[in-house]
């Protein structure tokens, strides 16, 4: 998951000790389902390797984010992974608006 939402949402979604990261994708899936879905939340809190594997994330991410996954308990409000969830998204949006797109001159000669 990216530190933009690291920083936002309860400790159990990310690892800082390990080069395992969700995808954006997969981060994007945890938090709309952390934000908006009162089942998934319960379940995450008690299992979080059986949710993220739910959310198809692969087994061997699960494992090497399992270490700070370890921490059970009470998840944030759902407003704070909602706008961890808006921050990653506009992120994204972001890095493409900054993209510059070249606009190349080429100087063939004179048409003599």
């Amino acid at each position: 998951m990216s530190n933009v939402a690291a920083e936002t949402v309860a400790a159990p979604v990310v690892s800082l000790q390990t080069n395992a990261s969700l995808s954006r994708e997969h981060s994007l899936a945890l938090l709309h389902k952390l934000a908006t879905d009162d089942v998934f939340r319960r379940r995450f809190e008690q299992n979080p390797a059986a949710t993220l594997a739910e959310l198809g994330v692969p087994s061997k991410i699960i494992m090497n984010l399992m270490a700070s996954c370890q921490v059970l308990g009470k998840l944030a409000d759902k407003e704070k992974f909602a706008k961890a969830r808006q921050l990653l998204l506009d992120a994204g949006a972001d890095a493409c608006i900054q993209m510059a797109i070249p606009n190349p001159k080429l100087d063939f000669g004179s048409r003599d």
